[in-house]
């Protein structure tokens, strides 16, 4: 296979986050959804917000203004702390695929805006890394997809290397059927690399599985 693919092989899952921290502080990057959602109900962000967090009064501040992004609603910092990562969960109604940013944190704390890349499909909900910072994984959750990207060395999302969609069987006849997730497409909710980045676990919430890719590095 073409470097940085996988290819389907078995099943399993977890998940993992992220901060700056200094002795006194830490900085957090939260991201917003951009209009009122089940699971997100009230929603009226407008982006990426950067806050500074005291650790002995545990008060939180505003750094910078939130750095525009449409339903930010996942975000991983990579491990030089130097860039950010963020999603946009688009919905099947809407009319552009989801997309994947990449921004430069500054020492100020906003975020510079390197690039972007089209997850070619809704509901892109989590990024994790492959091979340290080489790789960008990130998953589909409403047409359930995966797709990596190469990453380049100043952080921006470069070329995609793979793109797969989970496979998907209708379970609207099963007796305890949910159908807000199990009557329409696979649902891809997460993506991780084990440790020694042979294998790509994909949680599948439509599906109830979590299927396991070999990682062609």
């Amino acid at each position: 296979g073409s470097k940085g693919s996988f290819f389907f092989f078995f099943f399993f899952f977890f998940f993992v986050q992220g901060f700056l921290m200094s002795e006194s502080f830490f900085d957090l990057f939260v991201g917003t959804y951009s209009l009122s959602l089940p699971w997100a109900p009230g929603g009226h962000g407008v982006g990426v917000h950067p806050l500074r967090v005291s650790c002995d009064t545990a008060e939180t501040e505003t750094r910078q203004a939130p750095a525009p992004l449409y339903c930010a609603s996942y975000q991983i910092i990579d491990a030089t702390r130097r860039v950010l990562y963020s999603t946009s969960e688009t919905l099947t109604t809407d009319p552009e695929f989801g997309i994947v940013s990449a921004y430069r944190i500054q020492a100020d704390g906003s975020l510079e805006l390197l690039n972007t890349k089209s997850t070619h499909g809704h509901g892109c909900c989590y990024l994790s890394f492959g091979l340290g910072n080489q790789y960008l994984f990130s998953a589909n959750y409403c047409t359930g997809q995966i797709i990596v990207f190469r990453l380049e060395a100043d952080g921006r999302i470069g070329d995609e290397t793979d793109f797969h969609s989970l496979p998907f069987v209708n379970r609207s006849q099963d007796a305890n059927v949910n159908t807000d997730r199990q009557c329409d497409w696979s649902h891809a909710h997460c993506v991780l690399l084990d440790p020694a980045n042979r294998f790509a676990f994909v949680a599948d919430l439509a599906m109830d599985m979590v299927y396991v890719f070999a990682f062609d590095q």
